[in-house]
């Protein structure tokens, strides 16, 4: 994103409370501290690692065409280098297109718009019609960073705040599949947004469900 988002986004998460080390390479974690390259080290129980999109490898590819991350070398045509039946797009696809050097963003849009445009070269194909080169078509990025506060990176326009986080909420809203569902999330989203109820979202082991059991259990028997 740009760096007036950036900036703001920072400034968002600073006044909830978090705490940002950035330019910092996570070299280990043995379960209560986690050290940097840099030489940084924080004492953590829990570790949320959330370093990018790593592509599952597909065996019988030729090994030179796997690129950084697992990507796999395509064409302008989405057909992958050596090959002339295979097609790779979205995540997993690295295209050399236009000032996107060493690939697309990993996000829905260039993968939405690749899958449309493969789609209608095999239809070009099959008709004896020539297929057409990917151009991607940059919307622009947003991010929600809570409640009132977001950041929205248009061609055009660049803009923060409770606006912006209104039109991430409708962007997201319009994306959802089926009318019903959308007004059952809208009704959801303005219920949460007036009573400020946050679902308790934890996942628990099977054990840990076991053992709040038995406790509620003997509870009950005490009581």
């Amino acid at each position: 994103m740009s760096a007036e988002s950036s900036a703001t986004s920072r400034k968002y998460l600073e006044e909830m409370g978090v705490i940002i080390h950035t330019e910092q390479v996570v070299t280990g974690f043995d379960g209560k501290y986690v050290t940097t390259k840099q030489g940084l080290r924080l004492r953590s129980d829990n570790l949320v690692w959330a370093a990018g999109v790593k592509a599952n490898p597909l065996n019988g590819l030729n090994p030179e065409v796997i690129v950084r991350g697992g990507r796999i070398k395509v064409d302008l045509y989405n057909r992958v280098q050596g090959y002339d039946n295979i097609f790779a797009l979205g995540d997993v696809a690295s295209m050399s297109e236009g000032k996107w050097e060493n690939g697309h963003p990993q996000l829905a849009q260039p993968a939405m718009q690749q899958g449309k445009a493969l789609a209608r070269n095999v239809w070009r194909v099959m008709d004896g019609r020539k297929a057409i080169p990917f151009a991607y078509k940059d919307l622009g990025s947003m991010a929600t960073v809570g409640r009132n506060r977001a950041v929205v990176d248009l061609p055009f326009w660049k803009f923060q705040g409770f606006f912006a986080w209104l039109t991430w909420m409708f962007v997201h809203l319009l994306s959802i599949v089926g009318v019903k569902n959308r007004v059952m999330t809208l009704i959801n989203w303005v219920w949460n947004y007036v009573t400020y109820d946050q679902s308790l979202r934890l996942i628990l082991r099977s054990k840990t469900i076991e053992q709040i059991s038995n406790k509620e259990e003997k509870n009950t028997e005490v009581v």
